[in-house]
């Protein structure tokens, strides 16, 4: 038997139809049908699947570099991830250890329209992952404008009242005056920090106070009665900002612990102590994971510089054997091979021609999909009325006196136990319904990624990229560009031959 894992998450209690249990149900079910032999869940619950910081998820991952299994099955794709760049990212990473994504709501295949259908499916669980927080994000505002908390811990010296405004709490409000004044007088955050802590005074969880508390605390503007919302870029780094156009900034606001005088002078100091911004040099390699050597078979990956023949340095691509001196193939500059793929896409997939092919792929797999799902429906509807009507005729019979009491629960409690199975199957097949993908937004997803090869964002490239792009096979005297669908006709190279497995069309090229 094929040797399978499941991967079930979770975002929030609310999600009854979609839990852990109820994915896990399913997931058995499927292996069943299939033949699979299922050995190890990995969970992940109340973890939100727009990143990878989920360690039940990194677990599996991990754990497929180990060969035990070939499957990874989910309940749902966006289970997986919402993001469809992370999706792109692990997926590979599975491929690369031989084991496959399968979902066991999207019945998908290995045809070309599936996979593509994939992607869409993928790019409308991010839509709607970021289309939420949207949402979330005008209520929040809208809290803001009011002035009022929204969520999280007060800062020290506040507390919040009943009806969500900040009041001051006179005991920690007397800590935050003293480290403003210990700090315009010239002491150290960690000089503060030890005054503070042999005093016995702590930070409102209780905990001794750090250097970087410290600073958190000093560079408060709440404490002056600004109230401010949504000032930091992300959760994970607390000290880097957003622009001013998109942060809330209120004067006068709430209760003033802090002079706007003394905490200008706290700024003061502490910028002057700041060290310019440090340049990163890490760079983003479109077609990483995508391009392999002909003349060797291994990888080609990013590899520093070479230098041009104005003086200018160049980052390439090269073969990882060449390291090794086991491979002679040359190096390509990044800018030359990314660009040609990108035209390559545009000419070969983003036509009109190509792209109703897709469109009407798509649909028709679809449409299949949607069959089969009203099909399976229609067989539960008739079950549960069947069940419901042998419930009907155990309770006449003893009414009548010809089946016992005892006998009537233990019939009807195996009646309702069908049941309530049954109505599980039936909130299954809802999350399956794709009537609502039309043939008008799956023209729309492809429209919209070939836009993303037009914009400065290397991340959006990358995903049209691992959309479309099969294989980069690089040879000695010309590139094989390999896709996922079949290009158009009037584009197609009159002697290419198709990739195996329907996965694409091959198309010789001279070199760049």
């Amino acid at each position: 038997m094929i040797k399978a894992v499941a991967y079930c998450r979770y975002s929030s209690d609310n999600q009854r139809e979609e839990s852990i249990d109820a994915q896990v149900r399913a997931i058995r079910e499927y292996c069943s049908r299939n033949n699979y032999s299922l050995i190890r869940i990995y969970t992940d619950e109340a973890k939100t699947g727009t990143n990878d910081n989920r360690k039940g998820f990194l677990d599996m991952i991990d754990d497929s570099s180990n060969r035990t299994f070939n499957i990874c099955i989910v309940h749902k794709l966006d289970r997986f991830t919402r993001s469809k760049y992370d999706s792109a990212i692990y997926k590979k990473l599975l491929r690369d250890n031989d084991v496959r994504v399968v979902s066991v709501l999207e019945n998908l295949d290995d045809s070309p329209e599936s996979i593509i259908l994939e992607s869409v499916l993928e790019g409308m669980a991010e839509y709607y992952s970021k289309n939420l927080a949207r949402e979330v994000m005008k209520g929040m505002k809208e809290t803001a404008l009011q002035c009022k908390h929204n969520g999280g811990m007060a800062p020290t010296g506040y507390d919040v009242s009943t009806d969500k405004t900040y009041i001051i709490n006179d005991k920690e409000a007397e800590i935050v005056k003293k480290i403003f004044k210990m700090y315009i007088a010239g002491n150290g955050y960690g000089i503060i920090a030890q005054n503070l802590n042999d005093h016995g005074q702590c930070t409102k969880l209780g905990r001794l106070f750090t250097k970087g508390s410290i600073r958190d605390i000093l560079l408060n503007e709440k404490y002056t009665g600004t109230y401010i919302f949504n000032k930091r870029l992300s959760k994970k780094d607390n000290h880097k900002y957003k622009d001013d156009a998109e942060i809330i900034r209120i004067e006068d606001a709430i209760p003033i612990i802090i002079s706007k005088e003394d905490f200008l002078v706290v700024k003061s100091k502490m910028d002057g102590k700041k060290v310019g911004p440090r340049m990163n040099q890490k760079r983003f390699y479109l077609l990483t994971g995508k391009i392999e050597c002909g003349e060797c078979g291994a990888s080609y990956v990013g590899a520093g510089y070479v230098p041009g023949r104005n003086g200018k340095k160049y980052p390439i691509y090269s073969c990882t054997n060449k390291r090794s001196h086991t491979c002679s193939n040359k190096n390509i500059r990044q800018d030359i091979i990314e660009n040609y793929v990108i035209a390559q896409l545009k000419e070969n997939i983003f036509n009109n021609e190509a792209i109703n092919k897709i469109t009407c792929g798509i649909y028709i797999k679809l449409k299949e999909i949607n069959s089969s799902t009203e099909k399976e429906n229609k067989s539960l509807i008739k079950q549960n009325k069947s069940i419901q009507t042998k419930i009907d005729m155990a309770f006449d019979m003893a009414f009548d006196g010809k089946i016992s009491k005892v006998l009537l629960a233990k019939k009807t409690n195996e009646l309702e136990m069908q049941l309530n199975d049954i109505i599980q199957k039936q909130s299954v097949l809802k999350n399956k319904d794709y009537s609502w993908l039309d043939e008008k937004k799956i023209k729309k997803f492809l429209l919209a990624s070939m836009e993303n090869l037009e914009v400065e964002d290397p991340i959006a490239k990358r995903k049209v990229i691992e959309t479309f792009v099969h294989k980069i096979i690089i040879y000695v005297d010309r590139i094989d560009v390999t896709y996922k669908v079949e290009p158009s006709s009037s584009n197609k190279n009159a002697d290419s031959d198709m990739v195996g497995g329907g996965e694409g069309c091959r198309t010789p090229v001279r070199k760049p």
